[in-house]
């Protein structure tokens, strides 16, 4: 976008900083900005500072906080809102982001990937794992959010009973659920990729410790377009109009969910997948040079 006002303009709505918060609460929040690193990749912000210089992970609770972020990036012209898939007990120090101990629960999610082209076959796609979830009885505890060239289908984490969670932990009961999920409707996937002939359709599990998806009513970090969720029962009539960026058509309901509806999913995909397959290993930091470049673009003065 060549006009960054715009992007201002879409960031003082306060539906969409209500919208960003709701989805941020007690998640990691991570901010892809338009100035770029010293290998030409947008910046990605995850911590911020505090008055004694220590990092802390970046967090939401409440619209005014998103309206903060923006201010206090704005040297770096934040674009776009991501909160990760962990809910977490507390987010005060940057241990608290590992996840064993600290997170209360994942929230599944599906990454439908494709080309804007082919937004018809990503239709299908969702389709297809909203049914599969529909014949495991889970109905009411799901949405699906346009993302821009492809969509997300989450699964709220409530309809996990916390039990469940913390029997067998948080990211293995995620990780099991939609790894399962992908192990059932792989050929439908497969077939509906052929039919519309591309080979960039991909549904992947990208479930991991620290994995961040984006947040409902941000803007895509190249495309002009917003995040918008979408009710299943109205996924067949979606076209790509509604996410335009001044029109965009949103669904507000996108956070209700069944208690412990999930449960019983959850325990068959543990059973058939196991658990999240990986040690954890935290992140290492970003490079010096990259820190020390956004502390110089936050120190610079603003017009």
């Amino acid at each position: 976008m060549e006009d960054y006002g715009l992007v201002v303009e879409h960031y003082r709505k306060p539906e969409v900083l209500e919208e960003i918060a709701r989805f941020s609460k007690k998640r990691w929040v991570a901010v892809h900005c338009e100035e770029k690193d010293e290998r030409r990749r947008p910046i990605l912000v995850r911590y911020r500072r505090d008055p004694g210089g220590r990092r802390k992970p970046l967090s939401v609770e409440r619209p005014e906080d998103v309206k903060r972020i923006l201010e206090d990036l704005r040297p770096l012209r934040p674009r776009t809102f991501y909160a990760s898939s962990a809910v977490y007990a507390k987010l005060e120090e940057e241990e608290d982001t590992y996840p064993h101990g600290n997170a209360l629960a994942f929230t599944p999610t599906w990454d439908v990937d494709n080309e804007l082209a082919y937004w018809k076959a990503t239709v299908e796609a969702a389709e297809a794992i909203l049914a599969f979830l529909e014949k495991k009885g889970v109905i009411k505890s799901v949405f699906v959010k346009w993302s821009g060239r492809g969509a997300h289908v989450h699964l709220h984490h409530g309809s996990i009973s916390p039990e469940v969670f913390s029997k067998h932990g948080p990211l293995d009961v995620a990780y099991a659920i939609v790894e399962y999920v992908l192990l059932k409707v792989g050929p439908e996937l497969a077939d509906i990729a052929h039919r519309h002939g591309t080979s960039r359709l991909k549904v992947e599990n990208k479930m991991d410790p620290q994995r961040v998806f984006t947040c409902p009513l941000t803007l895509h970090r190249e495309l002009d377009v917003v995040a918008v969720c979408i009710r299943p029962d109205e996924l067949a009539d979606f076209t790509p109009d509604w996410a335009k960026l001044g029109s965009f058509r949103h669904w507000t309901g996108w956070d209700r969910y069944e208690p412990g509806e999930a449960d019983e999913l959850a325990l068959k995909a543990l059973e058939v997948v196991g658990p999240y397959p990986r040690p954890y290993r935290p992140r290492r930091r970003k490079t010096k040079r990259v820190e020390e470049m956004i502390m110089r673009f936050l120190s610079r003065e603003t017009p």
